[in-house]
């Protein structure tokens, strides 16, 4: 980090070679092909600088922009002549993971020397992990702060994001399928064909990671947005308590406050892969023998019972990490046989399809059926 760390310059003959003796000059195209700068790391004690040993010097002249633009800011932030910070989206060109660390790194500098820093950022990612309190709304009548986690949903849909062109659809359909990712509703979307549903066409598909408890104040979001809007939400159990689950119907009971207008929903197995972990299914995808398919089951230490579909299958199966068994792991459907779970969900037989799948299909059928006539 340039904060424990000091940068210098060196000057480049035509040759390559570093001019012996010499500290960087203005560059003279005329004497000089290149300046290289680089950043070590250390910390200072006293007046010496003491260098982190083994770490390998980087040149700053060679680095990508998301390196700069952070070595900028942060030199920024640290400059003792700067007590007022105001940057205007510090987080473009950076990875998502970056942009929430930038932030902890300027907070901690907050923190420890009392600076101030105002920062214009339209990144979802900065704003679903950031204080309330510290984020600030600015409508037609001014700005404030925020109160509650709810209020930045309101927020995502004018960033200009991949959720703001779903409002329109939502406006007229007013039916809403949250799910994980836009993979996972293929998947259901696909088994629900295998399984000779009728897929409702009048259904906004919205990606969303969050918790039950997130998705429900999206929805209540959405629905000062859109009046009358109806939902249900579907998510991976993953290290949840399987007694959370309801087997009858997967209702998440562990939200407490269930809202009339949207049915909040949890896979009892612990992925939606789970549900894809069929034998014959994956040998018809991949074309392989089916005896291929159980032994790389057997390297994740699961035998697939005959009672597949069921809905009170074996724990091991319930609990099994189908996105590692399916895509993640390197003995992986995907790694080994190069099959996806799209490829195997679009091959799976109607009396392949899980039991649970079924149930959540015709929960979104019910749901997106036309309302009764008054």
């Amino acid at each position: 980090m340039l904060a424990d760390g000091i940068a210098h310059a060196r000057r480049y003959d035509a040759g390559g070679e570093q001019a012996e003796g010499e500290r960087a000059e203005p560059f003279n195209d005329l004497f000089h092909t290149s300046i290289k700068v680089e950043c070590v790391k250390g910390k200072l004690d006293g007046t010496k600088f003491v260098r982190v040993p083994n770490y390998k010097p980087r040149d700053l002249m060679a680095e990508g922009s998301g390196f700069l633009q952070w070595t900028s800011v942060y030199v920024l932030a640290l400059s003792q002549t700067v007590r007022v910070l105001l940057l205007d989206e510090p987080d473009a060109h950076l990875h998502p993971s970056l942009q929430s660390q930038l932030v902890e790194a300027l907070e901690d500098i907050v923190r420890a020397s009392g600076k101030q820093v105002l920062m214009a950022t339209h990144s979802t990612e900065i704003l679903r992990w950031a204080d309330p309190a510290s984020v600030m709304e600015f409508k037609a009548t001014g700005g404030k702060y925020l109160k509650e986690a709810n209020q930045k949903i309101s927020l995502f849909l004018g960033l200009g994001s991949n959720y703001a062109p779903k409002l329109d659809p939502l406006r007229n359909s007013k039916k809403l399928l949250i799910v994980e990712s836009a993979s996972d509703a293929r998947i259901l979307k696909t088994l629900a064909g295998r399984a000779g549903l009728v897929w409702p066409e009048n259904l906004v598909i919205w990606p969303w990671t969050g918790s039950s408890k997130e998705r429900k104040n999206l929805f209540l979001q959405l629905q000062d947005e859109v009046p009358g809007l109806k939902a249900i939400s579907i998510r991976d159990r993953d290290d949840q308590s399987l007694e959370t689950v309801d087997p009858t119907n997967l209702r998440d009971k562990g939200l407490h406050s269930p809202h009339e207008d949207m049915l909040i929903r949890v896979w009892r197995r612990r992925h939606i892969e789970n549900y894809l972990l069929c034998p014959a299914a994956v040998a018809r995808a991949s074309g392989q023998p089916l005896e291929v398919i159980n032994e790389l089951l057997a390297t994740h230490a699961l035998t697939i019972p005959d009672n597949f579909t069921a809905k009170d299958v074996a724990t091991a199966l319930l609990d099994a990490r189908g996105k590692e068994i399916t895509v993640e792991h390197a003995d992986s459907f995907r790694k080994r046989l190069g099959v996806t779970p799209i490829q195997i969900a679009d091959v799976m037989n109607a009396d392949e399809v899980c039991l649970d799948i079924i149930e959540l299909v015709n929960q979104i059928i019910a749901m997106c059926a036309p309302d009764d006539p008054v």
